[in-house]
């Protein structure tokens, strides 16, 4: 079977990780005692609030996949309403349960969707704070995926730091979390969109193309 690499910040069971990306959390003043709920679009935001000392598990909480939401549930999280894994879901979310109060969109440094100006317009009231940033991990900028490899890309941001030092070669399959990472692809390379925006569907996927030694195409 052809070698299965994954590119992102956090390694999984079965596969060659290539740790392209390094977190480094902030801690803004924030007093959650103003919202009705937090917004949460990744686990690594989760993560994040281990640094506040409040009992935030009690707030109302609007995942944007269900990865994120079970990360929410085992930090004790328990009124949790879930996206379909994009950014542009949430103001469906918050429309369709009639949460109008004011929210709290806990967020990473950079962001690739534009859902909250879409939230806005509709008139829901949403500020942010930045929580974490990603930057990527020079140390293993000498990582490079073998060249009929199978390369799964998590995020704009692991396409950016990967390719930053590697190509990406023709004889490599490439297999992506969502149609943002997918957008964030060179020209010209293609890629297989997992059937869910998680880790374990696209491993599943990227396992698939390596036992059948295929080189897939977008369609």
């Amino acid at each position: 079977m052809r070698p299965v690499y994954l590119i992102s910040k956090t390694s999984y069971p079965g596969v060659i990780h290539i740790p392209a990306l390094t977190i480094r959390f902030l801690t803004p003043h924030i007093d959650f005692s103003q919202y009705e709920g937090v917004i949460l679009t990744s686990k690594q935001t989760v993560l994040a609030l281990r640094n506040y000392a409040i009992d935030w598990c009690r707030l109302k909480c609007i995942c944007v996949s269900e990865p994120t939401a079970q990360s929410a549930r085992e930090a004790g999280a328990v009124d949790i309403e879930t996206g379909d894994g994009y950014g542009t879901s949430i103001p469906d979310v918050l429309q369709a349960k009639k949460r109008n109060g004011k929210w709290l969109y806990l967020r990473p440094k950079t962001v690739a969707s534009e859902w909250v100006e879409t939230a806005r317009e509709k008139g829901f009231v949403i500020d942010e704070a930045v929580v974490y940033e990603t930057t990527c991990n020079e140390e293993v900028s000498d990582l490079e995926a073998a060249k009929d490899g199978v390369l799964i890309f998590t995020s704009p941001s692991s396409i950016r730091c990967y390719t930053k030092h590697h190509p990406i070669f023709p004889a490599q399959d490439v297999v992506v979390i969502g149609k943002t990472t997918q957008s964030a692809l060179p020209a010209g390379v293609s890629s297989r969109l997992s059937a869910t925006t998680s880790i374990a569907s696209a491993v599943e996927l990227a396992r698939q193309i390596a036992r059948e030694g295929e080189n897939s195409s977008p369609f």
